[in-house]
């Protein structure tokens, strides 16, 4: 696990070598569309007599072995049916850390990129790429293109590698938004000028790893993740927030009327004051986050909370009223370690109407969740 402080920061992440050599459960894995996508190509190609299923010769010329293939082969008939072979693939991706997300983004980014439709990516054809600026460490074998696997490996590396910093999807789109936007050079990268034309002053730079006097994708998302945390946004919030300058800013200066936020929030909480800061009757990007950041919080939970109580809620809730009594409490079953457990009524209703709801829950839940 790496353990790194955006302060300071000068760790660039390089692609390793996976360990493909731990055990599978097959049973205990979960299979994704890509998985079957996999197999249908694999079957496709090396199906030879076309039977269903792959026999000894047959994955001998992928050169899997008889150990490779005994903790898939379910039957025991020394053969590889297609549901056997999508667990030993889904497998293999599981140890590589790859999720479904990886396999779309890596197919968006051919579409886009392979200006010769060889489904490949020449790294020539990805020097004005937007989505990293670690491309080189993609090529595994060093022969200047990207397969489709050293692609949804390497987005798949630094994915995690995103993750451990803090780094959601949210600010790593927000990074190739504000390189489409502010990038007056074409080198995709921010520097100078090119900062305060997207709004970021020289503070920014704190973020700048390699010392070259600009931000990459990399490194802007990694200063928006930290800006979203040091506010107390969660990724919602601030996809949010760009949505509403989006949506209703037709001239392109970054504001937008104060009162679409009143028309949107009808009822606003009287202790969150206005958006409108400046009382100027518009909206900046930066007035959307403060409020929404004093919204959340006040709300006291995040977005994995309040997932995990509208789950709970629509499992429970018998009568549709989006609330559970302590009736559908009962009736859920639930022990004393959840946080539906009936004598729990009372700690979290607290608006005293006898029932929980979404917000209430997902307090509690957020407020009891283990680190």
């Amino acid at each position: 696990m790496l353990a790194v402080c955006f302060t300071g920061l000068h760790t660039t992440p390089t692609l390793i070598a996976q360990d493909d050599s731990a055990p599978a459960e097959p049973l205990s894995i979960k299979l994704l569309e890509m998985d079957l996508t996999a197999t249908a190509k694999l079957f496709a190609r090396h199906d030879l007599d076309d039977d269903g299923a792959l026999s000894k010769s047959e994955y001998e010329r992928l050169k899997w072995t008889s150990e490779d293939i005994r903790p898939f082969d379910l039957n025991r008939s020394g053969d590889l049916q297609q549901v056997e072979v999508t667990l030993k693939l889904a497998a293999e991706r599981e140890r590589a850390g790859i999720v479904q997300m990886d396999s779309i983004l890596a197919d968006r980014y051919t579409k886009r990129y392979d200006s010769n439709r060889d489904g490949k990516l020449q790294l020539r054809e990805l020097e004005n790429n937007t989505f990293s600026d670690q491309i080189e460490s993609y090529d595994r074998n060093s022969d200047d293109e990207l397969s489709a696997d050293e692609l949804i490996r390497g987005l798949a590396f630094e994915r995690k590698f995103r993750d451990e910093l803090g780094v959601k999807g949210c600010d790593q789109g927000g990074a190739m938004a504000l390189i489409n936007q502010g990038d007056l050079n074409g080198d995709r990268q921010l520097g100078g000028d090119e900062l305060g034309a997207v709004d970021l002053d020289s503070a920014t730079m704190k973020f700048d790893r390699n010392d070259n006097e600009s931000l990459s994708v990399s490194e802007l998302a990694e200063y928006l993740a930290d800006r979203r945390m040091r506010m107390g946004m969660t990724p919602s919030d601030q996809l949010l927030a760009r949505n509403v300058i989006r949506r209703s800013d037709p001239d392109g200066d970054g504001l937008v009327p104060a009162n679409l936020f009143r028309q949107a929030d009808p009822d606003p909480d009287p202790d969150l004051g206005s958006p409108d800061e400046n009382g100027d009757g518009l909206l900046s990007l930066l007035e959307i986050e403060t409020y929404l950041a004093k919204q959340r919080k006040l709300l006291g939970f995040d977005d994995e909370s309040a997932n995990r109580a509208s789950i709970l809620i629509a499992r429970n809730d018998s009568n549709g009223d989006r609330k559970l009594s302590k009736a559908e409490l009962k009736a859920s079953g639930a022990n004393r370690d959840s946080p539906l457990f009936p004598e729990k009524l009372s700690l979290i209703d607290q608006d005293g109407d006898a029932a929980i709801d979404m917000k209430e829950l997902a307090r509690f839940i957020q407020k009891t969740r283990r680190p």
